[in-house]
């Protein structure tokens, strides 16, 4: 197989500056929701909520669990 000097490749500071300036515009598109669009706040918490229609767990303590709580 041929083989031939690599290319080189020559960086300037304009090349820099547009490659900024295009990640920051990326970045507050990324940030800015569309107009028309509700943007909704994520709460985290939400995750360890029901669904709405399943039906609530009953949370036993680390003692019922193992077989030591109160049985009446």
């Amino acid at each position: 197989m041929l083989r031939r000097k690599p290319t080189a490749i020559t960086i300037t500071i304009e090349d820099i500056a547009s490659f900024e300036e295009s990640r920051l515009r990326k970045q507050e598109e990324n940030r800015q929701p569309e107009k028309g669009q509700i943007n909704p706040t994520y709460d985290p918490s939400d995750e360890l909520k029901p669904l709405p229609g399943d039906k609530a767990r009953i949370v036993r303590s680390r003692e019922e669990r193992i077989g030591l709580g109160r049985h009446g």
